[in-house]
């Protein structure tokens, strides 16, 4: 049977940021004529890789990606996520992880899934799950390099707006998305319930997180935070989520 797979958005090249650990920043068409970028996290460990928020590639960086190692798993970590992970099932019968509710995209059926605290895709790491959000969410830490977070929506840190087009560009500035760290304003529309105040509903989940060791993020969307991640981290919280100052 012939299935139609969403063909590759143009992407740049695999780049290495870590040791061990690699990004292909892509595109994601999020409404007609509106692309926004869109990163794939590779974890090698051993001569095995792990996709996170997977994005397909064309032909010459697939054959780059097989050359780094061999492809294994594969995990989803936002709800919006996943039109790639098909894909790369069929294609390379990775092993799939994903959260148990996380089926707007509903193939490939999950082989394991992400639990808060449970087993980990990466030995010595972390699975974290926004508990309080109405829509999945979960971020793993990676105990690469002093510490690394991999988030998909929930939390961004943007120094450009690289791979965005103009409608893209704007689309997300309207949407509350500016330049450094941030806990996605599009985001906790989504995740909170129409009855509740985000304020209080999902600040908890965030203080969870900065409990998590990391000094380096990347998430589903902009850009790679390199060393001063969780200090960022903690003030884009504070600022986002003002009962969580004193007096509040």
């Amino acid at each position: 049977m012939h299935i139609a797979y969403p063909p590759p958005l143009p992407h740049g090249p695999i780049r290495q940021l870590l040791p061990d650990f690699f990004v292909v920043r892509g595109q994601a068409r999020i409404a007609p004529g509106v692309l926004v970028n869109r990163n794939m996290g590779i974890v090698r460990s051993g001569d095995e890789l792990l996709l996170v928020n997977p994005v397909r590639l064309n032909a010459a960086q697939e054959e780059r990606l097989t050359e780094l190692g061999t492809v294994r798993q594969a995990v989803r970590l936002g709800y919006f996520h996943g039109c790639d992970d098909l894909y790369y099932r069929d294609r390379f019968n990775v092993f799939f992880w994903r959260q148990s509710h996380s089926d707007h995209y509903p193939l490939p059926p999950a082989d394991q899934f992400l639990v808060d605290g449970g087993t980990c895709p990466v030995t010595g790491g972390r699975v974290f799950e926004f508990s309080n959000s109405s829509v999945p969410e979960a971020a793993l830490l990676i105990p690469h390099a002093g510490g690394l977070l991999l988030t998909c929506d929930a939390l961004q840190y943007w120094n450009g707006w690289t791979a965005c087009n103009w409608a893209g560009k704007w689309m997300l500035r309207l949407s509350g998305v500016h330049q450094g760290m941030q806990v996605a304003p599009g985001w906790c529309r989504r995740a909170t319930p129409d009855s509740e105040n985000n304020q209080r509903w999902l600040a908890a989940d965030f203080q969870r997180l900065l409990q998590l060791p990391f000094q380096h993020m990347l998430a589903g969307h902009g850009d790679f935070c390199a060393d001063r991640a969780h200090e960022l981290a903690e003030q884009a919280v504070a600022s986002s989520f003002s009962c969580l100052q004193p007096g509040h």
